[in-house]
């Protein structure tokens, strides 16, 4: 095998990391916070052969917890200390964004696959991030949004023409925040890239997933309700003329739905957690029967809390990530979609620097 020297002294080799089959995969977890505490725990209980090796977190709080929900895993406060301490096939990476490209950096340096949180990179730290050929062996972003059912629905009947030539679509993403912040508020701090990288990165991918092209251009607006910069408008222009709109924000109140109009008609799905709907382009009421449909269907998700989106989707993308780690199968969504989205979400907060439309 061939050896490779890249960025500052990294040496990979162009093979795929696999593990053992016949054992557990060690895995290792970086902070301890809500989602790691409400959606990563409940799904590592749903899958098999896997053993948390430790944790890193800052916090003593988070440290105490992690040692109380999972007995008898060790602690450290750094993940340096965590990769020095234990031996390890895997780590998931759920803290602070503005500290993923160091974290990745310590994973890079040890051949050790990454399972990350989004997004990758706050704006700003794109031009020190070190590339390898081989990141794609080593780095899945955790786009859940790309696992869940009626998105992948969606896609494939936009996908096969089903509302003829696309011009608009609308895409709602409103986050309740303060249930994010009951460890820490680091989604409210500046230099985590608040709203827009936060929220932002899910919606960017999940329009690109959904249409199947890039946008070539971004139009960029904040204001600030509660705190500074929680709504974000974002509109995206496609070659091809449709104009995407992402309404996406910190509020008091979680909500997600699309709406995507063409020539031949509109989809629509009033809430993740609803089914989709096709309508005439004459504006027609929806009917009772797709009324009732969706509220027993958003009955049903909330009383069997793993089936529901964020759960379900969260655990089969976790899931995937395993699979490929113990098969060397390359990451996806991979390195190259979690680079994609940092380079549209730099552009887009120059755009909002610049009170101006900027290509991409």
């Amino acid at each position: 095998m061939t050896s490779i020297e890249i960025g500052r002294g990294v040496e990979l080799r162009r093979d795929r990391v696999t593990v053992d089959n016949a054992r557990a995969l060690r895995l290792g977890l970086v902070g301890f916070g809500r989602v790691v505490r409400e959606y990563y725990l409940p799904a590592f209980r749903l899958l098999e052969d896997i053993d948390i090796r430790g944790v890193a977190d800052p916090r003593v709080e988070s440290r105490d917890t992690a040692r109380r929900l999972l007995r008898g895993v060790r602690t450290y406060a750094s993940v340096t200390e965590l990769l020095d301490g234990q031996s390890l096939d895997a780590l998931l990476v759920a803290s602070p964004p503005s500290t993923h490209l160091a974290i990745w950096r310590e994973a890079l340096r040890r051949r050790l696959p990454v399972f990350m949180e989004k997004p990758f990179l706050v704006p700003g730290q794109l031009e020190r991030l070190e590339y390898s050929p081989d990141a794609r062996h080593l780095f899945m972003i955790n786009f859940n949004r790309r696992f869940w059912p009626p998105y992948r629905k969606l896609a494939n009947l936009l996908h096969s023409g089903i509302c003829g030539m696309l011009h608009h679509a609308k895409l709602v993403f409103h986050v309740d925040v303060l249930r994010w912040c009951s460890v820490t508020n680091h989604r409210l701090t500046p230099d985590e890239g608040g709203a827009l990288c936060d929220l932002g990165s899910q919606a960017l991918d999940l329009v690109h997933d959904l249409v199947g092209a890039k946008p070539v251009r971004l139009n960029v607006q904040t204001r600030s309700v509660r705190w500074p910069a929680d709504h974000v408008d974002l509109r995206l222009a496609f070659a091809d003329g449709l104009e995407f709109h992402c309404d996406v924000a910190y509020t008091t109140a979680t909500r997600e739905s699309v709406v995507i109009e063409g020539t031949a008609g509109r989809v629509r799905l009033r809430d993740a957690n609803m089914a989709i709907h096709m309508e005439p382009v004459d504006g027609s009421a929806l009917r009772l029967a797709d009324c009732m449909r969706d509220m027993v269907m958003l009955g049903y998700r909330a009383v069997r809390r793993n089936h529901s989106m964020a759960r379900h989707s969260i655990r089969e993308s976790l899931a995937t990530f395993l699979r490929s780690v113990r098969t060397g199968e390359a990451f996806s969504p991979g390195f190259e979609d979690a680079v994609r989205i940092a380079r549209w979400l730099d552009t887009a907060s120059r755009a909002v620097e610049a009170n101006a439309e900027l290509a991409l």
